[in-house]
């Protein structure tokens, strides 16, 4: 039997579809390490090219040691590059066609997907990527995942439902939901559905925790009342993930983001007022070609101003097909140093914040060997604790990124 090695790049909806390639791989091969195996798939992202140079210099490397080379996900659908060096490549939308990538073939072309339909579980693993939707609606002037994975298309809830049940079934304890955009579900349906998929999903008996992925401010706002009201569930995670790319509404407008400063300001305040150790996650841009040095200033104000607990920051990357790629892009220098001044507010904000939480209490989920989350999906390095296991945890220690917990025996 050939032995086959898979390696992920990207976001969860990346995870999601390795997850389905490996279900279908695992029919006809064995999984290995990546010097033992015979092919290869690396299931790529596209949003940064230094990323998709990393990538394309892997794949070539590894051609010349004779293996087989597929090339999955975003990079494909928006590198001709792909093509004139993998044996065979398969788009976001054609993840089912793995088999015939393999055989040499290109396999880009749109197919009707369903949420997984989870068939197996490492044991050391607890945590399932859900996807509930593939494409968004939105037109951001720096993005290539939108020309990935294009147009909106929302799973039926019932499928998403039967999709986190074989989970569970299977032992899994988190369930994460993923897409481009969960705010936008339904949409293509004429509808924001996904207070109406988190009902279904809370109803599933068993004890389990669902955390919720990237919604954008612009229309998490339209159903933010009912959204807050779901959190109150003790199977939500206190999470919620909301970028804000930009303090500045100037910058905002010229990446066509759909919503403006103080829609990411007024959706954490109202977060936080429900939940007080709920914990605010970001993403933002810095070095747009159009960032003055005013814009950037003002996004350490909104930064100073709402705290958040995780901030992904990402230097303003040029990519090939969008917009922003025809724009004047601004000197590494000055986007490596507007990085390293946000990052340096952001780590002395979660200093003093985390030290606050020694000594206290929570229930936490163990997700991995060492490693749990609290109800609010914070990070706690533990002493002991079995995978799956959920209990209470004392925190003795912090770090900036994560908190330091002894399991509490009862």
């Amino acid at each position: 039997m050939k032995k086959y090695y898979l390696e992920t790049f990207g976001c969860k909806l990346n995870q999601a579809d390795s997850e389905r390639i490996k279900i279908e791989l695992d029919k006809k091969y064995k999984m290995s390490s990546e010097k033992e195996a015979d092919l290869v798939i690396l299931n790529t992202c596209a949003v940064v090219e230094k990323t998709e140079r990393k990538i394309l210099k892997k794949a070539m490397l590894l051609k010349k040691q004779g293996k087989i080379v597929i090339i999955a996900g975003c990079l494909p659908m928006v590198s001709k590059e792909c093509k004139l060096i993998a044996h065979g490549i398969i788009g976001p939308q054609s993840i089912g066609l793995i088999n015939k990538a393999i055989e040499g073939n290109v396999c880009i072309s749109k197919q009707k997907k369903k949420p997984i339909i989870f068939t197996s579980k490492d044991k050391e693993i607890t945590s399932a990527v859900v996807p509930i939707a593939e494409g968004c609606i939105g037109e951001c002037t720096y993005c290539t995942a939108r020309l990935a994975r294009k147009e909106l298309i929302s799973f039926e809830i019932k499928d998403i439902v039967k999709s986190v049940k074989s989970a569970l079934n299977l032992g899994f304890k988190e369930i994460q939901l993923t897409s481009q955009d969960l705010s936008i579900y339904g949409l293509d349906k004429e509808k924001l559905l996904l207070p109406e998929l988190l009902k279904e999903l809370i109803a599933i008996e068993g004890d389990f925790k669902i955390k919720l992925g990237m919604m954008n401010p612009g229309t998490t706002k339209k159903i933010l009342k009912p959204l807050l009201k779901l959190y109150e569930s003790d199977k939500l995670y206190k999470f919620i993930h909301i970028p804000l790319q930009s303090g500045s509404n100037d910058v905002l407008k010229k990446m066509k983001r759909k919503y403006i400063v103080n829609d990411f300001i007024e959706i954490v305040k109202s977060f936080r007022k429900k939940f007080k150790n709920g914990v605010v996650s970001t993403d933002i841009i810095v070095g747009h070609p159009s960032e003055t040095e005013k814009d950037y200033l003002k996004t350490l104000v909104v930064v100073k101003k709402t705290k958040p607990d995780i901030i992904h920051i990402f230097k303003f990357s040029r990519r090939k097909g969008t917009p922003d790629y025809e724009l004047n892009d601004l000197v590494d220098r000055i986007k490596k140093e507007r990085s390293r001044k946000l990052t340096e507010l952001f780590i002395k904000n979660n200093e003093i914040k985390n030290k606050r939480l020694i000594n206290k209490h929570f229930d936490c989920l163990i997700i991995k060997n060492n490693l749990a989350r609290t109800d609010s999906g914070r990070a706690v390095v533990v002493n002991k604790g079995k995978i799956g296991y959920y209990g209470e945890v004392e925190i003795i220690g912090s770090k900036w990124n994560y908190l330091i917990g002894r399991v509490v025996e009862k």
